[in-house]
């Protein structure tokens, strides 16, 4: 009878020391190097006998490698763990793999980095962690919002992830083992495309010309101005303009247009901070009307 009450204390305090094992709700994130209760370079072991069982895993690079463990924090919310093997190769599921990057979401608000910046403060005003890091690598969603604040010397970043459905911004942070910042993007411009089409109505032609303009990473070039040379069936030209759209398209038309060929040629593409990189565009099209 002993033995079967000492056996119930026993694995009634296991049972307890896991379901409320957390890491704590409260502490200091020190950038590239620790969160409150895990630090980098901590052994899968490690974290668990710091702050318990995680709430569950998942694979990282292979089936079954648990590469990818979301352990709870006292009060709510969650820190995500990624695991590496422990000579930096792929995770093995193994109590010795290493972890090798931390993050956490907004519900846990209570951490702050050594630069005073928690998840409620980079939700409320984002200007603050571009003040916070000066170095950092800032990045823009394709509507103009902020998109993360990447401080690759510290081992630090910050992503803004806008819910479409509530028009809500959700923020999560994450330390990693720092790194030598990547060389800056270089910014371009590019013509993909033009079409050239024509209608007539009444006697009068109308002629087209719809050009694509995107940008080194193959995304609409919103707002560029875009300059081009109408040359007309006898041989004359006109300068014309026209800005982008949102979806990265110019639009050029000529109305009363005469018979024969009518060709569009591009001359500039200009987009504050962008080159224009003219051996990599569309830079002429013709069509012709009869």
């Amino acid at each position: 009878m002993q033995f079967l009450i000492r056996f119930a204390f026993l694995f009634n305090m296991l049972f307890t020391s896991v379901v409320w094992a957390a890491a704590p709700a409260t502490g200091l994130v020190v950038e590239g190097d620790r969160v409150p209760g895990i630090a980098l370079g901590d052994s899968r072991a490690d974290v668990v006998a710091a702050i318990g069982a995680p709430d569950f895993c998942q694979s990282a690079e292979t089936a079954g490698d648990r590469g990818s463990c979301n352990f709870p924090v006292e009060g709510g919310g969650a820190v995500s763990v990624r695991y590496r093997g422990v000579n930096g190769g792929n995770p093995a599921n193994s109590p010795n793999d290493i972890v090798h990057a931390l993050r956490w979401y907004e519900a846990v608000s209570g951490w702050q980095t050594t630069a005073g910046i928690d998840t409620a403060l980079a939700a409320a005003e984002p200007d603050q962690v571009i003040t916070a890091y000066p170095d950092a690598e800032v990045t823009y969603n394709m509507f103009g919002g902020l998109y993360s604040v990447v401080d690759h010397a510290q081992g630090f970043e910050v992503i803004w992830v806008p819910d479409f459905y509530t028009g809500q911004v959700h923020v999560n942070m994450a330390i990693f083992a720092p790194r030598t910042p990547p060389p800056p993007v270089s910014l371009t411009t590019r013509v993909t495309d033009i079409e050239m089409s024509s209608s007539k109505r009444r006697g009068k032609r109308t002629v087209r010309a719809l050009v694509q303009v995107r940008d080194q990473d193959g995304s609409s070039a919103a707002g560029a101005i875009v300059t081009a040379a109408w040359t007309n069936p006898d041989g004359t030209s006109a300068t014309l303009l026209d800005v982008t759209s949102m979806s990265g398209y110019a639009y050029f038309e000529v109305t009363g247009a005469k018979r024969g060929n009518h060709g569009l040629t591009i001359e500039h593409v200009d987009l504050e901070d962008h080159d224009f990189d003219t051996d990599a565009s569309v830079l002429g099209a013709s069509i012709t009307v009869r």
